[in-house]
């Protein structure tokens, strides 16, 4: 009796796995002409480009090595949400130097933006933070003693940040320079720094700005070196 069964349950078994087959079978098959339905497939994500960031040019003033004179070169900056974000920007591009080749940078290697303020009547405030000595044994507010310049080297340093700022930003006539936080009567020197500072525009060379050269592409073969914006030790 067991026997008899399981060949029952069995043969069941056989039957419905022909019946599910014929019916697989029969399911893909329509009238003469019609394709058999597939799944849909599926659209392509259409690749949104970024968008660009908008640009504000700038003219940005340095020393030129031939004449000795402050020349405009152009410079493309982000958009700056209000006049003191556009200070900042502008006097932190004059410290990180030209990119034209033939003028200098204003201050050494190492020299940065601390901050920038704006107040009233035309004065803004430039915080400079000159370069950490090694064992760190320098004052604050004290410039390196290391940035040994000429009178005429520190004036223009001092006038190319200012006369950037004054010609990037309406209403801006006087500038205090701090270095470190702090007020200190010269920058390496030269300059008195204990009173406002106001823009010489007779350094300043009257022609039409350059236009900052574009990074370039790693080409196949690499040409021959070429000078760019140089420090005042360079060029000595």
């Amino acid at each position: 009796m067991p026997r008899r069964f399981a060949l029952l349950l069995l043969a069941l078994l056989v039957s419905l796995i022909g019946a599910l087959f014929l019916a697989r079978h029969f399911r893909g098959k329509g009238p003469p002409g019609e394709s058999v339905a597939s799944l849909p497939t599926p659209a392509p994500t259409p690749v949104v480009p970024p968008t660009p960031i908008p640009a504000r040019r700038v003219v940005l003033y340095f020393e030129s090595a031939v004449d000795g004179r402050l020349h405009p070169e152009s410079r493309d900056l982000p958009v700056m949400a209000d006049d003191i974000a556009l200070l900042r920007a502008v006097s932190a591009a004059v410290l990180d130097g030209p990119k034209t080749p033939g003028l200098l940078s204003p201050f050494p290697e190492g020299w940065r933006l601390r901050a920038a303020f704006r107040l009233k009547d035309g004065l803004a405030v430039l915080d400079l933070e000159p370069p950490q000595d090694k064992k760190g044994d320098r004052p604050p507010g004290a410039p390196p003693a290391r940035w040994e310049t000429g009178s005429r080297e520190e004036l223009l340093a001092a006038q190319s940040v200012i006369i950037s700022a004054a010609k990037n930003i309406v209403g801006l006539s006087r500038f205090v320079l701090l270095v470190g936080g702090e007020p200190v009567e010269t920058l390496g020197g030269h300059i008195d720094l204990t009173h406002p500072l106001s823009p010489d525009l007779t350094e300043v060379v009257d022609e039409p700005p350059a236009a900052a050269p574009p990074p370039a592409s790693t080409p196949s073969i690499s040409p021959p070196p070429q000078v760019t914006g140089r420090t005042r030790a360079d060029s000595v």
